[in-house]
C-alpha cells in the first residue's frame, strides 16, 4: 500500500512538472509570437548587396541542396508549432550567417541556443547537410554539444566585432543573439588580428584552409584584417569614434581613414569600430561606453550571451578538432531561447 502511494505521488509531481513547464513554454511561445510578428520578416540578403562578402553569401546560398530549407522548416514548424513563421524566418537567416562566419573564422563557438536548435535540425538530414559542407566549406563541419554552456566572453567579444562588420544590427538579430557588445575585445585576440600574415593563415583566428582554398572566403577575411587594422589605426591617433546619433563625420574627412566608406548606407562597422576603441580605451565600462553606437532600438538590450552549449569542428585537421576553451565555465542555457548568462555560447563551427 505504501509503495502504490509513492507511486502516486510520483506520477502526480511529474505531472505537475510537466504541467507547469507546458504552460512557461505555452507563455514563452506568446511573446515570441507578438515580438516577431512586430519586428516583421528578416532581411533576404545574409548581407547586404555590394558588400565584400556578397560572393560568399552568394556561394553559400548555392551550396544548399535544393529542397534543404523546405525540408528544414516544415521538421522544425511541425516539432515547434509555437514558432510563428516570422520567427524561423530570422533563425533560419541567423544560421546562414552563423555558417558564414564559420567559413572566416578557425573557431566560431554558437551563442543562440534558438539558431542552434536549427542547426541540430539541420544534422536531422544527414545526406543534405554533407553535401552542404562539401560544396560551402570543402570540409565536414561538425557540431559536438559539450552538455552545460561555456563561458567565452573573449570569443562572444570577437563574434559581435566580426557581425557588426558582416550583418546590419537590428531588433530581430539582437533578440536571437541575445544583444550585442556587452564584452570587450582580448587584447591577445587583438593582437593575433593585427599580426595576420596571409602566408601563415592557418597560425591565425581565421579559417586557414577556407583562406587556401576558397577565394570568397579569402576576400572576406582580407576585408576583415583591413578594417580591424583601420578600426585601430583610430585608437593611435586618439579618435574616438562618434555615436550613431552624431552625423557630423558625414562632412569630416578626418574620420574617413577609419569608418567604412559604406557605413552610411549599410549602418555597418560604427559599432565595430567602437568596439575596438573602447577595448583598448576604456574595456571597464565597455557595455556602457557602447550603448550610443548600437541602433535606438536594440540599445537597452543587455541579455549578451557569451555562453556556449557544445562545439563545432572540421573534419579535415584533428590538431584543430574540438574547439573547446579550458579557461571557461558557466551555466546552461535552454533549448529554444538564447543563451543570457552573461559569456556562455550553445555550440561552435569553424574551419581548418
Amino acid at each position: 500500500m505504501t509503495i502504490l502511494f509513492f507511486l502516486l505521488l510520483a506520477v502526480l509531481v511529474i505531472l505537475f512538472v510537466r504541467s507547469r513547464n507546458n504552460r512557461a513554454a505555452g507563455r514563452t511561445g506568446r511573446v515570441n509570437e507578438r515580438f516577431f510578428r512586430k519586428v516583421g520578416l528578416p532581411p533576404v540578403h545574409i548581407v547586404p548587396e555590394g558588400h565584400p562578402c556578397e560572393p560568399l553569401a552568394r556561394r553559400l546560398e548555392q551550396s544548399l541542396p535544393s529542397d534543404y530549407e523546405h525540408q528544414l522548416r516544415q521538421r522544425v514548424l511541425t516539432e515547434h508549432p509555437e514558432l510563428s513563421e516570422e520567427e524561423w524566418a530570422w533563425r533560419w537567416i541567423e544560421m546562414k550567417r552563423y555558417l558564414l562566419m564559420c567559413a572566416l573564422f578557425r573557431q566560431m563557438p554558437m551563442f543562440s541556443s534558438r539558431v542552434d536548435d536549427i542547426w541540430h535540425e539541420m544534422l536531422m538530414f544527414t545526406r543534405e547537410y554533407q553535401q552542404f559542407c562539401d560544396r560551402f566549406y570543402g570540409y565536414m563541419l561538425h557540431h559536438s554539444p559539450h552538455g552545460g554552456s561555456l563561458f567565452q566572453p573573449d570569443q562572444r567579444a570577437l563574434f559581435d566585432w566580426a557581425y557588426g562588420e558582416l550583418f546590419p544590427i537590428t531588433r530581430g538579430n539582437a533578440y536571437v543573439w541575445g544583444g550585442f557588445f556587452q564584452y570587450p575585445l582580448d587584447k591577445d585576440m587583438m593582437n593575433n588580428l593585427l599580426a595576420f600574415n596571409s602566408h601563415q593563415a592557418k597560425y591565425s583566428l581565421f579559417n586557414g584552409a577556407a583562406y587556401t582554398n576558397i577565394p570568397e572566403a579569402r576576400d572576406g577575411i582580407d576585408y576583415l584584417v583591413q578594417q580591424f587594422r583601420t578600426h585601430s589605426q583610430a585608437v593611435l591617433d586618439r579618435r574616438p569614434p562618434r555615436s550613431r546619433t552624431d552625423r557630423s563625420h558625414r562632412d569630416s574627412s578626418s574620420d574617413s581613414a577609419y569608418l567604412p566608406t559604406y557605413t552610411d548606407s549599410y549602418g555597418l562597422g560604427t559599432a565595430s569600430a567602437a568596439a575596438v576603441y573602447y577595448s583598448h580605451d576604456n574595456p571597464w565600462n565597455f557595455s556602457s561606453m557602447m550603448n550610443s553606437h548600437l541602433p535606438p532600438e536594440v540599445q537597452q538590450q543587455h541579455n549578451n550571451s557569451g555562453s556556449s552549449c557544445g562545439t563545432g569542428y572540421s573534419a579535415t585537421n584533428d590538431t584543430y578538432g574540438h574547439h573547446g576553451h579550458d579557461h571557461s565555465s558557466g551555466s546552461s542555457c535552454s533549448g529554444g531561447s538564447s543563451c543570457s548568462s552573461g559569456g556562455s555560447s550553445c555550440g561552435g563551427g569553424g574551419g581548418e
